[in-house]
């Protein structure tokens, strides 16, 4: 920083600081503000030393040294980089890992000095924008707006139209977010934006990122150097980035680099330096964010996330700092950081927070951050800060300003508390603190906070700046030079006034090469996939092998292309997986102006069209030649590109569905009805001439109908059908001969023995051979290129179902009451009730805990993955021992293991080898450690549809001790509930924030999680980074907490991220890990941290400041750890005002060779000789019986359904839907053989049906199992309780579903009505759907995931149909597949056990159509012709005209009886053996699905 920018600074703060000594409250607080300042300092100091007054000079000078603080170890760079050649070189290095700690170091001031002069000097003109907000009003929904959804709700809302248009619709409440607010930040300026949970701090950073749909209303003006908020929307997104505090990182199968490399090709700028390629540019960037965030060593590895085993990926805390450089990446002028220090330790998030300094400053950029529990360090590094409280602006200004206009007002800041939580505290009444004298002129509340604000001179300064600020806007042209900056900085051929740096080709790259890597990375299911693929030819091929050329051949050849489409249609189902899993992502990319996001599904369709390739043609391979289709290149080449078209097609259909859908569930439940309607619709299963006139459109409309009448007309063109067969004609037998006999295929001339297959075709489907290419083949590309136009639009234009503003929504009644303004005078006396009623909840449940008598150890604890470079260790012989009364700290950098070592010590590892000992009380651990241990992980997996307090009467009715009454354990949950201060979200529904957009917020969520162990009674706790996404005071709550029960003798062993110094002092013990899970220390803190710190000052660590952060120090000294011996290097090490260097030394090899360490082993070693090994004493695995397990656990899913409609209410209209097309496209049956066939096509619907609950099924299994295996890692309840009610759950709905389908086509369609006929249909659908239902269940738990489930489960739905014997009937199946495929196929047995039981006793009068014409010989009458026929066994039918000489009328069948007798070899007599059956299968899938629960109950972590 030059002398000239420090002098103008200097002044800045002068003034500022100045103007802040002014009063700003009126009344005799203006006395005091004119009093001498240093005389009131002075008085009013309480011992706070004098080195944490303002100091203007000092504040500067140290920010000029810690410019060149960053300091990781680089490769290969010499001389800080000056030259291009060096970076390049270097930057090689880096990418492949190879660091050597003893080059030099990387100095960030450097590197991006020597960048921003190269840049300079090549003329490239710098993006510099501010951004001013003027009376700025954000308004969101009420809580009355968002009521918990039900069944019951969702379906009185679809039975009121008419609300759609407003009519009696009551008006949404809404709710102030942010009151009317002013302000500015100029470029090259940071503002900290600090404020309580629920304040308004992520909406101000949403808004000033113009991220504003998810609001209701934005009233006022937001600018960004003069250009308004739509034509920044427009014109310039992407320059002004919103950081969520929640990770998304969709693609967890890429690694680091991938995950980068792919958003900077997207955003390399097209000027650049002098012969600087982009790939050039890229791994500059790249080596620049892996040095600075520390993820150098981590490029090659994969992102991981909850679907991703946790070996062999990125840490939480590396996720973390990926997501902080995804941003980067994007070169953004404006960029808003939400909490994104949160899970980051104190080394990393100071680290981080230096960079942003240094980026901004030289760059000048526009840094906005909302952070909790920053360091004093961290705080001082910004210019501006906002405070906000309730939604008012309280504090608006320079950051050494704001601590003493507070004291100014009569607060009063303890002498180690950081700043920036005492600005934070004063949002609080119960924590502010009020010096003597002001307790009746202090503002209260926020209104009386805003009003001192609005009135001080302070305030009045900034309008002012703000003024000079708009004018020298204008004076500069500062809009014109950073419009021109942004189109120089476009690349060749993209369009000036889009806000996407790339132009469409190189997005479309960009994207390409990502899918790629995807599918590469993704070889289970691509595999899965062909092998399915290959599966279902050659087993439908080999079920339709070699088909004859004669009448039944005909009808087989329809059938088998039929299956083909179907199965094709089936496999498509995966992509609509593929898809929607995008959404997340794909609105980040949106707001980062990545890509425009239709172009993403052009890429899918390049993509496409190999994989279609591949896929059809190895599908026609084996199954073309084996049908025994038409030998014909033309005919087999029309057969591959017309699938390929389907392929695609399909594909698109799915697709544009996703993409108007807002979750799976529904795009699944639309996708199933539609493809009901489409191959219902194709003319196979209900020829047109037979259609109703009210559906028959569909059939002009149908893309599957094309398609099926491309692929038959294009087998059966040309072909001749012989009828010489037996079967194959009519009359049959000796004395029978041709001319006087006819084929039954229809489409013949009577006499002939052959039927041309044009004929067949058209007589049967109406289909015309000669519309093969037009318009049938036409149709199929145009409705390809139709939905990828329309997928395209709708994913580009269509508002996207992500990103929504955080809303709860609560019991209906339970609505939190939003405080009137005259109420909200009173605020603190309310609090202060409050925590009296808290403190006394704290009191009752520190005082019902048993004195803890438990003592936990472990010794030689080593913790070793496998990864593609061999063995790694992540934990590395850490030994330690929590006893009752002793509150335990782990710390270390992220990446030091301290997750994996809580997760070995919960026995929570399923993956890796564990080696060591693991001792509770003198004993090896037993059966019940599991249930005993509390472990809050660091990960909040909540269940989504319970509320906050049905959640932890949940964990305290399954966790505490059977002998405690349910009454007692309902009030220990109010008591935690008050405790932990979830009053006001008691009745809220937990929710999902990240994909349905309503929910408790991160914070309450975290608390909650806390609460879900306390609630259990442990008598040992484990606690990873309880206070993350906690502000101080929320964090300072849960830490006295866990010290009261550690005082009460509750052993705790807590993993701890950034804790300031009054958390830090709470603990007693600390264990300190370094990266590769190697201890540091393991003793104890001592009074104000003593012993610790004497401990590394006496091994050559820099004294420590008084004023100082201990666990900052420490973690700063730790990190300084080294495993060479080099000790030439030093790092800077800065703490409020003080700084010191830190050589760098082995601190894990001076542990082991420490006093305390020797102590610690011996003492350990001692209790490992004394331990039993094989303890007598009962265990129990569980805290309650299978019983008392069932029924609490049978009431949490009913809730759960109950409040799932979009699964339960959506199954509803699906089945209603398939129904009653079902009942009006088969309406009112007569009895033709036509409508007998028809019959067997009802019945078949049912199947479709199956299909529709298999496929919803599997989401359901996947999202209940996340659950269930966290609840059994802490043995809520067992396996079998949990597999037996996710079937009883079921049950209801399956009996409710059946009773609706029944009702919805069985009287309209015309089936028998008797009440036998009707019971026994209704009793056997029942259980056919749960059947259904338990195997979706079955199929998603040998699945590895959903993706693998919708890929395998076509294949079992497809030979499902197939070998159900109505399609290819049992007596012309290969003799393989009819010998026991077709005895385990449940379909067959619901098929046959429904068609008998329709069928049986109707009678057939066949209509004009269905008979088969032909003549008699001369002189003989059809009568006398037909006699010896009907004579012969197994002869069928009847003569309509025995008296006519002359064109015979033959009915095939008589009866229903003799129909599917004959056709299908079924007899009523199997009606209840079948349904027998049915009921076996379904039992067969509860008990398989108990042992794959019990061989998944763990998740692979």
């Amino acid at each position: 920083m030059n002398d000239e920018k420090l002098k103008r600074d200097d002044n800045h703060i002068q003034q500022y600081l100045d103007s802040a000594q002014r009063p700003s409250f009126t009344g005799p607080a203006e006395i005091y503000a004119d009093e001498n300042q240093e005389n009131t300092n002075k008085a009013y100091t309480y011992g706070e030393p004098s080195a944490n007054q303002v100091n203007v000079s000092s504040a500067i000078n140290q920010y000029q040294d810690l410019q060149c603080e960053l300091t990781t170890c680089s490769s290969h760079i010499n001389n800080g980089l000056k030259q291009s050649h060096h970076r390049h070189s270097s930057i090689t290095l880096a990418e492949e890992g190879r660091v050597d700690s003893k080059d030099e170091e990387f100095n960030l001031t450097d590197f991006l000095g020597g960048f921003s002069k190269d840049a300079d000097q090549s003329g490239i003109k710098p993006k510099r924008l501010g951004v001013i907000w003027k009376h700025l009003v954000v308004k969101g929904y009420g809580a009355e707006t968002n009521p918990i959804l039900t069944n019951s709700n969702v379906i009185l809302k679809a039975l009121q139209p008419w609300k759609l248009f407003g009519i009696g619709k009551k008006k949404n409440s809404k709710r102030t977010i942010l009151q009317s607010m002013t302000g500015f930040v100029k470029e090259g300026e940071m503002l900290l934006v600090l404020g309580r949970p629920d304040s308004g701090c992520t909406s101000f950073l949403k808004i000033l990122a113009n991220a504003r749909r998810h609001f209701t209303d934005v009233n006022g003006e937001v600018n960004y150097g003069g250009i308004d908020a739509s034509t920044f929307e427009k014109r310039y997104r992407g320059q002004a980035i919103y950081n969520e505090e929640e990770d998304h990182h969709l693609y967890p199968t890429l690694t680091t680099k991938q995950t980068l490399e792919f958003i900077l090709r997207c955003k390399t700028p097209g000027t650049r330096l002098p012969n600087e390629t982009k790939k050039a540019f890229m791994h500059r960037i790249i080596y620049l964010l892996g040095n600075m965030l520390g993820l150098t060593k981590q490029m090659d590895t994969m992102v991981g996330g909850s679907n991703v085993p946790t070996s062999g990926t990125l840490t939480t805390g590396e996720r973390k700092r990926l997501s902080i450089a995804e941003v980067m990446t994007t070169l953004s002028a404006i960029t808003c950081w939400d909490c994104s220090t949160s899970g980051l330790d104190a080394v990393s998030a100071l680290d981080y927070v230096r960079s942003l300094r240094i980026m901004t400053d030289i760059f000048k950029k526009t840094t906005i951050s909302t952070l909790y529990q920053a360091s004093n360090t961290i705080y001082k590094l910004y210019d501006k800060v906002v405070i906000l409280d309730n939604g008012y602006c309280i504090y608006f200004g320079p950051t050494d300003q704001a601590k003493a206009y507070f004291e100014n007002l009569g607060f009063y800041c303890p002498g180690r508390k950081p700043i920036a939580d005492f600005l934070t505290g004063l949002c609080n009444p119960l924590e502010r603190q009020i010096r003597p004298g002001f307790e009746h002129l202090a503002p209260q509340n926020a209104p009386q906070f805003e009003q001192c604000y609005r009135q001080s001179q302070l305030y009045q300064d900034m309008l002012i700046a703000l003024e000079i600020y708009e004018q020298e806007i204008k004076e500069t042209n500062a809009t014109g030079s950073f419009e021109e900056a942004v189109r120089a900085e476009h690349q060749k051929y993209a369009p000036m006034h889009d806000p996407y740096t790339a132009p469409f080709f190189q997005q479309v790259k960009a994207l390409l090469i990502r899918q790629i890597h995807l599918q590469r990375q993704d070889r289970d299911a691509l595999l899965a996939r062909y092998v399915t693929i290959v599966a279902q030819a050659i087993i439908t091929s080999s079920c339709f092998f070699k088909l004859p050329s004669d009448a039944l051949g005909a009808l087989l050849r329809c059938g088998a292309i039929f299956v083909s489409l179907l199965f094709i249609t089936s496999l498509s189902q995966s992509e609509l997986m593929i898809f929607m899993t995008g959404p997340r992502i794909m609105e980040k990319y949106r707001h980062f102006a990545v890509y425009r996001t239709g172009v993403l599904y052009i890429v899918q369709l390049i993509l496409d069209v190999p994989h279609a390739v591949a896929q059809i043609l190895l599908y026609e391979l084996c199954s073309y030649f084996m049908f025994g289709f038409y030998l014909d290149a033309g005919r087999f080449f029309m057969f591959f590109i017309v699938l390929v078209f389907f392929n695609m097609m399909i594909n698109g259909i799915y697709r544009f569905i996703g993409s108007c859908s807002t979750n799976w569930t529904l795009a699944a439940q639309i996708t199933g009805s539609l493809m009901l309607i489409l191959s219902t619709y194709a003319g196979f299963v209900i020829p047109y001439r037979i259609m109703k006139p009210w559906l028959s459109w569909i059939f002009w409309f149908n893309p599957f109908g094309y398609s099926y009448q491309a692929l038959l007309k294009n087998e059966m063109k040309g072909q001749m059908f012989f009828c010489d067969d037996p079967g194959n004609s009519v009359p049959e037998g000796p004395g029978y001969d041709w001319p006087y006999k006819s084929c039954l295929m229809k489409g013949g001339t009577p006499g002939e023995s052959f039927v041309l297959g044009d004929n067949f075709l058209m007589e049967t489907f109406v289909f015309r051979t000669s519309y093969l290419w037009a318009p049938d083949f036409v149709v199929v590309v145009a409705y390809f290129l139709l939905f990828a136009f329309l997928t395209t639009v709708a994913i580009d234009y269509l508002p996207s179902r992500c990103g929504r503003s955080i809303s709860k929504s609560y019991l209906t009644g339970k609505y939190p009451s939003s405080i009137p303004m005259h109420d909200i005078m009173t605020s603190s006396e309310i609090a202060g009730n409050k925590e009296q009623e808290r403190l006394h909840c704290q009191k009752q449940v520190i005082d019902g805990l048993i004195p803890g008598t438990t003592a936990f150890s472990w010794h030689h604890i080593n913790y070793t993955v496998s990864s593609k470079k061999g063995p790694l260790t992540l934990v590395n012989d850490v030994s330690g021992i929590i006893k009752p009364g002793r509150l335990t700290a782990v710390m270390g950098s992220s990446g030091a293991g301290k997750t994996s070592l809580l997760d070995v010590l919960a026995r929570r590892k399923t993956i890796g080898k564990v080696k060591g000992h693991i001792d509770l009380n003198n004993e090896a651990l037993l059966s019940d450690f599991e249930r005993i241990t509390g472990y809050c992980e660091q990960t909040d997996m909540l269940h989504p549809t319970v509320t906050v307090r049905e959640s932890l009467g949940f964990s305290a009715y399954l966790r505490q001790e059977k002998s405690i009454s349910n009454d007692e354990k309902k009030t220990y949950v109010e008591q935690i509930i008050t405790l932990l201060e979830l009053n006001g979200i008691a009745d809220a529904q937990v929710g999902d924030v990240v994909y349905q957009g309503h929910g408790i917020s991160v914070e309450e969520r975290r608390r909650l999680s806390i609460a879900m162990e306390l609630v259990s009674k442990p008598k040992l706790l484990f606690l990873d980074e309880p206070t993350s996404g906690l502000d101080a005071q929320g964090s300072f709550n849960v830490i006295r907490v866990l010290r009261k029960l550690a005082d009460a003798g509750l052993p705790i062993l807590c993993v701890i991220h950034q804790p300031s110094w009054i958390l830090f002092q709470q603990f007693d013990h600390l264990l300190l890990l370094v990266r590769g899970g190697c201890t540091v220390y393991n003793g104890p803190i001592g009074k104000d941290a003593r012993i610790i710190i004497d401990y590394f000052q006496l091994r050559g660590a820099p004294n420590f400041p008084m004023e100082g952060n201990p666990a900052e120090y420490i973690l700063e000294v730790a990190g300084s750890t080294q495993n060479t011996t080099s000790g030439d290097h030093t790092k800077t090490i800065h703490h409020d005002d003080a700084k010191y260097k830190v050589g760098y030394k082995d601190w894990v090899k001076l542990w082991k060779e420490s006093d305390e360490a020797r102590v610690l082993d011996e003492e350990l070693e001692e209790i490992h000789q004394n331990v039993n090994h094989y303890p007598t004493r009962k265990s129990y695995e569980y805290a309650t019986g299978f019983w008392y397990q069932l029924w609490i656990l049978q009431k949490r899913m009913h809730l759960d359904y109950w409040r799932s409609p979009g699964y339960n209410v959506g199954r509803f209209f699906t089945c209603m839907f398939i129904s009653l097309i079902t009942g009006f496209t088969y309406w009112k049956m007569q009895d033709s053989i036509i409508d007998m066939q028809n019959r067997v096509f009802v019945i078949f619907c049912t199947f479709l049906l199956a299909q529709n609950l298999i496929l919803l099924a599997q989401p359901r299994y996947y999202g209940q199992k996340l659950y269930f295996q966290r609840d059994y890692g802490s043995r809520y309840y067992s396996y079998l309780s949990y597999g037996i009610s996710s079937v009883l759950v079921e049950l209801p709905y399956c009996i409710f579903l059946s009773g609706f389908f029944l009702i919805g086509f069985y009287w309209s369609a015309g089936l028998s009505s008797t009440s036998d006929q009707v019971g026994f249909f209704f009793i056997f659908i029942v259980f056919f759907v749960s059947w259904a239902v338990t195997f979706g269940f079955v199929l998603a738990a040998i699945s590895r995931n959903h993706l693998m489930a919708s890929v395998i489960t076509p294949l079992f739905v497809s030979l499902l149909i197939l070998f159900a014997g109505w399609m290819r009937p049992v007596q012309s199946m290969p003799y393989f597949w009819r010998s026991w495929m077709y005895w385990l196929d449940p379909f067959h047995y619901c098929i046959e056990a429904l068609t008998v039981n329709e069928m049986r006793d109707l009678s057939i009068r066949c209509n004009q159509d269905d008979f088969i014409k032909f003549d008699p010989p001369l002189g003989r009458t059809c009568g006398s012709y037909m006699e010896q026929f009907f004579s012969s066994p197994g002869s069928t039918g009847y003569i309509d005209n025995p008296n006519a000489t002359v064109e015979c009328n033959y009915c095939q069948y008589s009866t229903g009886k003799e129909y599917y007798t004959t056709i299908y070899q079924w007899s009523e007599k199997n009606r209840y053996r079948n349904l027998g059956i049915i009921i076996g299968f379904f039992i067969f899938n509860t008990l398989l699905l108990q042992l794959l629960i019990y061989l998944t109950r763990k998740p692979k972590r």
